[in-house]
């Protein structure tokens, strides 16, 4: 199609514009402008759809003697049904009233099913009765509507009003064609152009919140999260992981949905501003525990949920209790993803805002009677508490904030993960050098006790020896040596008894007293005849009968560890270490040690009975040579006395 002068003159004018103009509003109202100039129509509009399908003048060009202005003013979206939305994307139609005739043309700039470029006559057909009453309603007696395309999504509308009836030839419809296609590209260039500090604005907010959880000495994730929730324009913020020093328990890493389903101390909590108050009847303290997540995410589609109102969700009830203190309407739920590993929850919230919008006319909010708009003068509405929606952008830049806090998380419990394991070693070590030190005590203390047997010392001496080193190496709170009688009850000596400063008060279990130990009698020493320790952590958990039970309360004795002294093959007593204060853990080094002791107490006390013994045949056989040698005195004596004949004398005689 061959285009006039002032065609060419048009598209030239409104193409400098575009070229010379980087700012889209001013590109769009020089463009009516001169389409009403050109087409000299009364008015030339160009209207943009918001997200929820209205749409709003944002452009305008009218002879006010003729039509009026509706510049700035919103068309609800269900004034242009879903059809014909569909075929402004698919095939392109334009669209001609004349309210006269009370036809409507129709003509596609693609076929739907080849994609390809066509150009055909304007088909006319009979306007539906509603259409032409919206218009006549508008004082527009003849349209030209042609849609705007961005992205292969439907941007807005051009539109040409008459107030009179106006036959628009196919070159006129051409032309505004071309227009259009001039302001689909001033539209990419504007929405290029406003991308570059939307994108500035948002690398630095990811750089910032970059420095704060990989470039500092330490991971920052407070200041963080306030980073991330001020880059949405939030009121709060909420940062949930595993609490790592409970995670790591029971010998295992708890993942961070079995710290969910543990207790709310298994989880780390990060906030910034209001958060929601959680009623005293609430199943979980911390809202990440509800179930409604875990459900959302059990496909392991781990994307940025984006809830642009809370009380339009039912499975959010326990929130909605717990936020009615707040003006949170809006939240962005992150989940922190590494390697397919849930780490965490990040969520943002956002406040309700008052909403103002300049309607088209008062909509009539009963439905059931669909009849045309009567009146277009414009209505103010006045909306509180309404919620805001959240933006492709705005999503995009959660997952990628998402992302940075999931890679700190990881790296934040590797770091805890090393440290603890660190501390288990240093510990380890500390405590292998304790024991070591310990076990070197209490070998000295053997070979004291040794040497003082060696060097036959008096049995009492090596009796107050050991116990009193019994009693300080295992800081004990009373040590004693218990004897055994032969009508199976057993001694208590006052003598061999020694008690820390803080129970030195306690009656003595000494002065002779005699324990009828029943459980001993019952196990006749079962467990010292094998020469084994026996100890008891809790008298109250180890099954004794209320007898014993109640003499071990009469000595205020909580705990205690006894090792047989074996003199020979004979029991003789027990080596006793009592704790008055609590129970005690009894170590299996410090019932060694006490069963070493006590054995070495044998030896003494079987080197004391051996020295006894010698001691006794010496001075039998002493007594006996003593005995002997005044025998053989008192013979002499006798004999020396007594006069003997020789042998001639004694013949003689006979």
């Amino acid at each position: 199609m061959q285009f006039s002068i002032q065609e060419k003159d048009l598209i030239r004018r409104i193409t400098n514009h575009i070229r010379q103009k980087l700012e889209l509003q001013v590109i769009l109202t020089a463009t009516a402008a001169e389409l009403r100039s050109f087409l000299e129509v009364d008015r030339v509009k160009i209207c943009k759809f918001n997200p929820d399908g209205s749409g709003q003048v944002i452009a305008e060009s009218v002879d006010n003697n003729h039509l009026p202005s509706v510049l700035g003013l919103i068309f609800p979206g269900d004034e242009i049904p879903p059809k014909i939305r569909e075929l402004y994307v698919k095939v392109r139609v334009r669209s001609i009233v004349n309210v006269d005739t009370k036809e409507i043309g129709q003509s596609a700039l693609y076929n739907s099913e080849t994609e390809e470029t066509i150009s055909k006559e304007i088909r006319y057909r009979s306007v539906d009765p509603c259409h032409l009453e919206y218009l006549t309603a508008m004082g527009v007696k003849s349209s030209l509507v042609l849609p705007i395309l961005h992205d292969e999504q439907l941007w807005g509308l051009l539109a040409c009003h008459h107030s009179q009836p106006r036959s628009i030839p196919e070159s006129e419809v051409e032309t505004m064609q071309m227009v259009v296609d001039q302001l689909s590209i001033a539209i990419a260039q504007s929405t290029f152009l406003n991308q570059a500090p939307e994108r500035a604005t948002r690398e630095a907010t990811i750089k910032n919140i970059v420095t704060l959880l990989h470039s500092l000495s330490s991971i920052e994730f407070q200041p963080a999260l306030a980073q991330a929730v001020i880059a949405f324009g939030g009121s709060a913020g909420r940062l949930c992981i595993r609490n790592e020093a409970l995670a790591l328990q029971d010998g295992y890493v708890k993942s961070f949905a079995d710290c969910l389903e543990a207790s709310s101390n298994h989880l780390k909590v990060y906030v910034y501003g209001k958060q929601p108050v959680m009623p005293e009847l609430a199943k979980y303290p911390l809202i990440e525990q509800y179930s409604i997540w875990q459900e959302h995410y059990k496909s392991h589609n781990y994307d940025v949920w984006a809830i642009s109102d809370i009380y339009q969700i039912h499975e959010l009830r326990f929130l909605q209790v717990a936020l009615q203190s707040t003006k949170i309407r809006s939240i962005l739920m992150i989940p922190l993803l590494y390697r397919q590993e849930l780490l965490g929850y990040l969520s943002i919230s956002r406040d309700d805002v008052e909403k103002e919008t300049l309607w088209a006319g008062e909509s009539d909010p009963d439905r059931r009677q669909l009849y045309p708009r009567q009146s277009f003068n414009a209505w103010r509405e006045s909306k509180k508490t309404q919620p805001r929606e959240w933006t492709v952008e705005e999503i995009e830049l959660a997952d990628e904030i998402g992302k940075q806090f999931a890679s700190a998380v990881h790296e934040h419990e590797l770091h805890q993960q090393l440290h603890t394991l660190n501390t288990n070693l240093e510990s380890q070590v500390q405590d292998g050098k304790t024991k070591l030190q310990q076990s070197t005590k209490l070998q000295q203390a053997l070979l004291d006790v040794v040497a003082n047997i060696q060097a036959c010392v008096d049995l009492d001496t090596i009796f107050q020896t050991a116990i009193k080193q019994v009693c300080q190496l295992l800081q004990a709170e009373r040590v004693s040596i218990r004897r055994f009688l032969k009508d199976g009850s057993d001694e208590f000596s006052s003598d061999f008894e020694v008690a820390s400063p803080e129970w030195s008060n306690l009656s003595l279990l000494g002065i002779n007293t005699l324990w009828n130990d029943t459980y001993l009698q019952k196990t006749q020493g079962e467990p010292d005849r094998n020469n084994e320790a026996f100890a008891v952590d809790d008298i109250y958990k180890i099954g004794f009968i209320p007898s014993d039970i109640e003499i071990l309360d009469q000595y205020h004795i909580k705990a205690f560890a006894i090792a047989p002294i074996v003199v020979g093959e004979k029991l003789w007593g027990l080596l006793a270490a009592y704790q008055h204060s609590q129970p005690r853990h009894w170590h299996s080094s410090e019932i060694k040690f006490l069963s070493q002791m006590a054995a070495q107490l044998g030896v003494a006390i079987q080197q004391a009975e051996l020295i006894a013994r010698s001691c006794q045949q010496a001075n039998a056989l002493q007594n006996a040579t003593q005995q002997k040698q005044a025998l053989l005195r008192v013979f002499t004596k006798m004999r020396q006395s007594i006069h003997f004949p020789t042998q001639n004398t004694e013949f003689e005689d006979f």
